[in-house]
């Protein structure tokens, strides 16, 4: 029996369809570092011990078992091919960029903090790049996350609640902290936990249920 043309007009339409749905692979058409604000504030070279010290004169002190972490991200700006299929992959052009990332652990394993600073995009098919930081700290089942912006690398404005950064960290002009007063902090707070951090410094004060540990000196 022979094929219907209805049939044939099937095959050649799904022919030409998976032909069309092949994207071509992501396209690198630059590479950026991290700018000079963005690598030098955290002082970390990930060798270091940080001493942290309460009130009562306690003492936590956190290590970087995997030292500094310098990595690769691929920062798409632009979707150049989308598969014209449900959830079908796409490819993109894509900037090169560094990050850099500390995952400090507390001596009795219960606590961690984790730092990173990377570059984000602001708008989509544009070179508004910006330069970040993610922190994190848990302690056992709890733990909080927040980020900032450190370097905008465009002209024109940049609104930090308009990228793609959740729970900002809050900029704060000083704060005491044990009877000590910081200036320039950044902090973030939430279900008891909390950590303060300054460009340069890093982290110099944790708290965790109501109790805070400065850094040690």
């Amino acid at each position: 029996m022979n094929a219907s043309p209805l049939f044939f007009l099937f095959s050649v339409f799904t022919l030409l369809t998976a032909v069309a749905c092949n994207c071509p692979p992501d396209e690198e058409i630059g590479q950026l570092g991290l700018s000079e604000a963005g690598r030098n504030f955290l002082p970390y070279d990930g060798t270091e011990t940080l001493r942290f010290v309460n009130a009562s004169g306690q003492v936590m002190a956190f290590a970087a078992p995997r030292g500094e972490e310098a990595g690769k991200d691929q920062l798409c700006v632009n979707i150049i091919c989308t598969e014209a299929r449900f959830n079908s992959p796409s490819s993109c052009e894509y900037y090169l960029t560094e990050n850099l990332r500390y995952i400090f652990v507390s001596d009795d394993n219960e606590r961690l903090l984790d730092l990173a600073v990377f570059t984000g995009l602001y708008e989509w098919e544009t070179e508004h790049f910006f330069d970040a930081l993610q922190a994190s700290y848990s302690s056992g089942t709890p733990s909080i996350q927040a980020g900032q912006v450190i370097e905008q690398r465009f002209d024109g404005t940049l609104v930090p609640e308009e990228t793609s950064i959740t729970n900002l960290m809050q900029k704060r002009e000083s704060v005491e902290l044990n009877g000590t007063t910081y200036n320039g902090v950044w902090s973030f707070e939430q279900d008891n936990l909390g950590f303060y951090l300054q460009p340069g410094k890093g982290v110099i004060a944790i708290k965790e249920n109501s109790q805070v540990w400065v850094l040690e000196e």
